[in-house]
């Protein structure tokens, strides 16, 4: 029961950190490229 709350609440989260990342680095080799 706790650990299926905490993995509702972690996944979005740890997904949202991760896509953040990703797209941040995205804009950095974007602007190395130009």
């Amino acid at each position: 029961m706790l650990k299926d709350l905490i993995s509702l609440v972690v996944a979005p989260i740890f997904v949202g950190i991760v896509s953040k990342l990703f797209s941040s680095w995205l804009d950095k080799k974007d602007k190395d490229d130009n």
